[in-house]
């Protein structure tokens, strides 16, 4: 197989899950950085995901791809194994093609989420630049739109009472919601991910809106984590969420925002973090995905 104009080589990662886990494998494919993604959901029973992935990284990929799967078995018992073939790419147009699929997103009353090569009307929303090709958050996914959403209301809330609010995005990603709180109106913004190639995306994505000097990006761990923040994002997975609730709750002092969570499991997660010292002000139930904005017990705001 010959290389692409970028001398990178690509294969396809051929993916068959039953249908209740389709979103959440696409969603992990998109968490590791993996530019080209093909859902088809025409057999109601499963959902055969094509991802093009770069040939170094297969192997890291596909393994962790594997486990994962195993774990959702554990959230949804009885579902049958997924099915993960690794084939040759045969053609490699959609290094450009794909390009097309991308549009311009009004993302609630204030955002307007858009890839470097398109320039659109803003109609005076805040702009943010994302490029897609480099980790998981373009705007296009549900749990990102949520949590934007959310962001949003819980900046707003805060502005009557504090001039520029702090955030901490936990697993930043592409860094999307750490580039919506600054252009909505936080201070400065701390971004985490374990991941160094989501770091340097969000470091990327930061020169691309001129927000450098006002996003602190770091490399660390959920359990690394000390600094608290008046609003802390956290758009993860299930699992995460679940292990994660004490640390997550520890760490925001007005407002917390969660998203990743499939329909089906949302109702025990949020019950999760609806104890002791925080509660649900709104949540977003949007077609297989749920979100939630959290507060402090004696915030009356």
């Amino acid at each position: 197989m010959g290389d692409n104009p970028s001398g990178q080589q690509w294969m396809t990662l051929s993916v068959t899950v039953p249908h209740e886990i389709g979103d959440a494998i696409a969603n992990f494919l998109h968490e590791r950085s993996v530019p080209g993604l093909v859902l088809d959901d025409s057999d109601s029973d499963v959902t055969r995901i094509t991802a093009y992935i770069e040939k170094k990284k297969l192997g890291s990929v596909s393994s962790e791809l594997k486990s994962y799967a195993v774990a959702l078995r554990e959230i949804f018992p009885g579902l049958r194994d997924a099915l993960i073939k690794i084939v040759p790419l045969k053609s490699e147009k959609w290094a450009t093609a794909w390009k097309s699929h991308f549009k311009p997103i009004k993302i609630g009353r204030q955002l307007i989420v858009t890839p470097p090569w398109l320039k659109p009307n803003t109609d005076d929303r805040e702009l943010i630049i994302i490029e897609p090709a480099e980790a998981f958050g373009t705007g296009t996914h549900e749990t990102t739109q949520g949590c934007l959403i959310l962001l949003e209301e819980a900046i707003a809330h805060l502005s009557n009472e504090l001039d520029k609010p702090t955030q901490l995005d936990v697993g930043c990603g592409s860094g999307i919601l750490a580039l919506a709180g600054i252009k909505l109106g936080a201070s400065t913004v701390l971004a985490v991910d374990s991941d160094p190639i989501a770091v340097e995306s969000a470091r990327n994505n930061a020169a691309l809106n001129g927000v450098e000097e006002a996003l602190l990006l770091r490399q660390r761990s959920l359990d690394e984590l000390y600094e608290t923040a008046d609003i802390v994002t956290a758009n993860l997975d299930p699992i995460t969420l679940a292990e994660s609730r004490n640390k997550l709750v520890s760490l925001f002092r007005r407002y917390l925002i969660i998203s990743g969570v499939p329909l089906n499991r949302w109702d025990d997660i949020k019950s999760k973090f609806t104890v002791d010292n925080s509660i649900l002000k709104k949540e977003i139930t949007r077609s297989e995905w749920g979100s939630g904005l959290f507060a402090r017990a004696n915030d009356n705001s």
